[in-house]
């Protein structure tokens, strides 16, 4: 970009201040990159100087200005709705708590910036909340404080992925008032820190409450404040200013806001199964705050919310062997867990929806260990915000599935017969008598679903080819939550379908081991238990099921979006 000419930018800046002042709500139609420049600057409260300086200049120097800029900047026109008295009720918290108290003044009044694409058709006022909508890419609060002004954002990803990539992604749905306007919008919320009264562990909290009050009344949004007030009584000094909060007090701040997390340390298991707890939770719909650290000192906090589209050529790369010492049956599998790499993050320090690659980093060969990486940031912690349903773990689940797969009674070698399949399946894979072998191993996803979300998808699947299979799981008796693990083929999965899956209960624990399950489905055969069965599995028998086909996988967790930044 060029030099800027001094007296364009005053008489810009005029024209929005002007505009400001004379109507109450402002509409702003943004078409290049100098409008976007003077209209950030505006909105920023950024000085002359400053501008004057240029849009490089704000970038290396301006958080705040940065993540707008690479947010907005890909977008050819859009129109933006403007708020000048807006109440925030994190940064107004903030305000009568902290920033009310110091010797200079702060507003008390935030900006709300609501984005719609391209020009609207009519003035904003004309245009009705279906005409909005159709094109309303959602809204950011920008709090009246220096660099870090993000406060609570909530943006639909499909307009701010990158092009064609496809994302499967955990969202809320919000409703907006924008001047008498109501507007609804999937989002997961994003702010920054403003380093006093929040940190990014704060920030962690914030967004990951904001989230489940919104989907679940079961919990409450807690402000800065109230987290400050819950940190004090288990620290031994001041909490403002803010200087962040270790991952064991994030997780007890959860455990006093109604949940039942679960801490994990990278340091005390294998960053293969580090890797695969986190997939597991993430294709649960469970959002999990992940604690990284940048060199020795450096600590940040950041929350995954999704992953993009498996990488199919990884399958069989990494294969796990289950073993049963009775049978002496062997099966092998490999985790669709090993197909994604790249996380949905949302990060305050990076704009909102970024992809992140997770990858595994040798440290010493010879000892054989290494380090799991996000970008270039150490995952040290992981916490899971769980339900008080939700007991058995996601590592135990998988050993439990992995188990009942090569068991004596229940193992799924001797329902892989030619004779005992029908010829549909044959055709559509002709080595699946093979699966489980080390040539063909077994591709199994574990996640964790709602109940009711669960049947229903099952019911929708299940109604044309697979009827019989429909009116057993009906009639089946399942707990809130439980742990599914679906397995397939190469083939198969290439067809996003299923041979079958093993159904466990969430408020199971790890020392039932297979008397946790529920349902065992395999092809043309079925295995359930209802739950006045818990004493045991010896008298379960799988039942012939006549008319039966491969199924289509369950998608109930997450939303896909498919990005269009250019």
């Amino acid at each position: 970009m060029g030099d800027i000419n001094t007296q364009d930018n005053e008489k810009l800046i005029d024209e929005f201040e002007k505009d400001e002042q004379n109507i109450s709500d402002t509409v702003f139609e943004i078409c290049n990159e100098e409008q976007q420049l003077y209209f950030l600057a505006w909105v920023l409260n950024l000085s002359e100087q400053e501008l004057e300086r240029g849009k490089d200049f704000l970038i290396d120097h301006n958080t705040s200005f940065r993540v707008l800029w690479k947010l907005l900047s890909h977008l050819s026109k859009y129109t933006v709705v403007v708020e000048n008295h807006y109440v925030d009720r994190v940064y107004r918290d903030s305000y009568y708590f902290y920033y009310s108290s110091k010797h200079f003044s702060y507003s008390r009044f935030c900006k709300r910036l609501s984005l719609f694409r391209g020009s609207l058709e009519h003035d904003f006022y004309d245009c009705s909340c279906e005409e909005l909508e159709k094109c309303f890419m959602g809204t950011i609060v920008i709090r009246p404080i220096s660099d870090r002004s993000i406060s609570r954002t909530l943006l639909n990803p499909h307009y701010f992925l990158p092009k064609d990539i496809a994302c499967q992604i955990r969202l809320a749905r919000y409703n907006v008032m924008v001047y008498g306007k109501r507007l609804h919008i999937w989002a997961f919320p994003y702010s920054m820190q403003d380093g006093e009264t929040t940190s990014c562990a704060e920030i962690t909290i914030l967004n990951l409450l904001d989230y489940y009050s919104q989907l679940y009344p079961e919990y409450h949004y807690l402000l800065p404040s109230e987290i400050s007030s819950l940190a004090e009584k288990n620290s031994y000094e001041r909490r403002m200013p803010t200087t962040g909060l270790s991952y064991e007090l994030i997780s007890k701040i959860f455990c006093d806001a109604g949940f039942y997390p679960r801490l994990y340390s990278a340091q005390k298991m294998t960053t293969i199964k580090f890797r695969h707890i986190l997939y597991h939770y993430v294709e649960s719909g469970i959002p999990v705050a992940l604690g990284l650290k940048l060199g020795e000192e450096n600590k940040h906090s950041v929350i995954s919310i999704g992953y993009v589209e498996p990488a199919h050529d990884r399958l069989g790369k990494e294969l796990t062997c289950a073993y049963d010492p009775e049978s002496k049956n062997v099966i092998w599998t490999c985790d669709t867990a090993d197909t994604v790499d790249t996380y949905c993050i949302m990060d305050d320090n990076r704009v909102p929806y970024k992809l992140s690659k997770c990858t595994e980093e040798i440290q010493d060969t010879k000892q054989n260990t290494s380090l799991l990486k996000l970008n270039e940031c150490e995952v040290e912690y992981m916490m899971v915000p769980l339900y008080k349903r939700m007991i058995l773990e996601a590592a135990d689940a998988y050993d439990i599935c992995l188990s009942i797969l090569a068991s004596q009674k229940f193992g799924i070698r001797d329902f892989l017969q030619a004779d005992m399949l029908s010829r549909e399946l044959i055709k559509m894979d002709k080595s699946i008598s093979d699966s489980g072998t080390r040539k063909e191993p077994l591709i199994i996803r574990l996640f964790m679903a709602s109940s009711r979300t669960f049947r229903r998808k099952r019911d929708e699947q299940f109604r044309d080819k697979n009827c019989e299979v429909r009116d057993l799981y009906n009639i089946t008796v399942f707990p809130k939550f439980v742990w599914v693990c679906e397995f397939t083929t190469r083939e198969l999965y290439k067809l996003d379908k299923v041979m079958g899956e093993i159904i466990i209960d969430a408020t199971s624990s790890a020392d039932a081991k297979t008397d946790s399950f529920i349902i065992i489905h395999y092809p043309n055969v079925i295995c359930r238990r209802m739950p006045e069965e818990f004493l045991g599995t010896k008298d379960s028998e799988f039942e012939k099921i006549y008319k039966w086909h491969p199924f289509e996988s369950f998608h109930g967790n997450l939303k896909e979006y498919v990005g269009e930044v250019g």
